[in-house]
């Protein structure tokens, strides 16, 4: 026969519950923090015992995750794993801004996915002087371009009061925030985009962190339609390419030493380095992992953060030397495209206008001086039908090229 429950012991008992499962999760935690060399290898095999136990104490209780993440005091080394609501525990690397929180969860979509863009007064160019592009608003007509793909959540990190002010006026519906970060001293004398560039990382991981994905993106593109209908999200990182070619997914190419005879012979890899101006992150352990390794390395050393980037992506472990490890999808560089491909090395599946053969689902002027003008060229033979817009543009950044 059961023995009858005494009043309040099922309270009590859940209680115990929670206290348990918070002190384990204390313990997990303390003793990753203190042993962090290597630790992240083995880190969703640590947690999917206690990950899978938070599960099923959350729908025995009638909570979310989410919400059962903050009863048991879980949130910055935590990360939701997409669809299946599924758990990783991840180190903290320090506490995200709260007002970053706040601005996530307002404008994330139901997959937590926010698209991310730094802006300054540079992007306005009232001073033609200090924009490097030949001139031109890029920041207004990005804008215009997000509006009009209907993009919702876009999150805009400004730097500076002008940019603040002119958002309020032209775009008083985009969100925006004021990033608690500065560029950091080892930069200041290195080009202007690339101070800003440097403090993609940290917020970048502040993001991935609290657990939403981020689509990173820099304002000198156009895309020609909304870019998250097309993600793969099957890696830790999906990222355009500088690449023009098919050398853009990796080729190998091989030596050979006459001074050694019959091992003359050697094979080596050859890739185009990824462009962080549109960029996907997911939020999991090792690409955590990666911002961090990006961001400190800024934060101590003077160099091109998209050379950092690649090099933290690519070059191996070995040794005492341990890299993030993380999985690389690269986007399409016929459908993402950088302006070279558009506009120069492809350019016979895209001129003249009129008879193209093929259409990108965005082009990025990186490889163009002329940014501004090959953005309007772009939207106005997109947008407004005018084909030949961009046919008289040359194919390099000189004419005749």
């Amino acid at each position: 026969m059961a023995r009858p429950n005494k009043r309040g012991e099922g309270p009590f008992v859940a209680y115990a519950l929670v206290i348990g499962l918070g002190l384990g999760i204390f313990i997990y935690v303390y003793r990753f923090l203190a042993h962090p060399v290597g630790s992240h290898v083995s880190l969703e095999k640590k947690g999917q015992a206690l990950a899978l136990e938070i599960q099923s104490w959350a729908q025995q209780s009638g909570l979310s995750t989410p919400d059962a993440l903050k009863q048991l005091g879980v949130g910055v080394g935590s990360c939701l794993q997409d669809e299946e609501d599924a758990i990783v525990l991840v180190p903290s690397y320090g506490q995200p801004d709260p007002e970053l929180n706040g601005v996530l969860l307002q404008t994330a979509d139901e997959k937590r996915e926010v698209m991310i863009a730094l802006a300054n007064g540079v992007m306005i160019c009232k001073n033609t002087t200090i924009c490097w592009w030949n001139g031109g608003n890029i920041l207004h007509t990005w804008l215009e371009m997000i509006a009009r793909h209907g993009i919702n959540n876009l999150v805009v990190g400004v730097l500076d009061d002008e940019t603040w002010e002119y958002m309020d006026v032209h775009f008083p519906n985009v969100v925006k925030f004021r990033p608690k970060s500065h560029i950091p001293s080892s930069q200041l004398d290195t080009h202007p985009a690339n101070r800003v560039s440097t403090l993609k990382y940290g917020l970048i991981k502040d993001i991935l962190q609290m657990g939403y994905h981020a689509l990173v993106t820099d304002m000198d593109l156009v895309f020609l339609d909304n870019p998250f209908n097309h993600l793969y999200r099957d890696s830790d990182i999906e990222s355009q390419t500088d690449g023009f070619s098919n050398m853009a997914y990796g080729q190998f190419d091989s030596i050979h030493d006459k001074t050694m005879g019959w091992g003359a012979g050697g094979l080596f890899s050859k890739i185009f380095t990824l462009n962080v101006g549109c960029l996907y992150v997911r939020s999991t352990p090792k690409s955590i992992d990666l911002m961090n390794k990006v961001n400190h390395r800024l934060l101590h050393e003077k160099g091109w953060d998209q050379q950092v980037f690649n090099e933290e992506v690519f070059f191996l472990t070995h040794g005492d030397v341990r890299k993030a490890q993380v999985s690389v999808r690269v986007m399409d560089y016929l459908q993402f495209a950088n302006s070279k491909t558009f506009f120069r090395s492809e350019r016979h599946h895209f001129f003249p206008g009129h008879t193209a053969t093929m259409q990108p689902l965005m082009v990025h002027m990186n490889y163009h001086p002329d940014k501004h003008d090959r953005m309007l060229c772009i939207m106005a033979r997109y947008f407004q039908g005018q084909l030949d817009a961009c046919d008289k543009l040359p194919g390099g950044s000189e004419k005749g090229t």
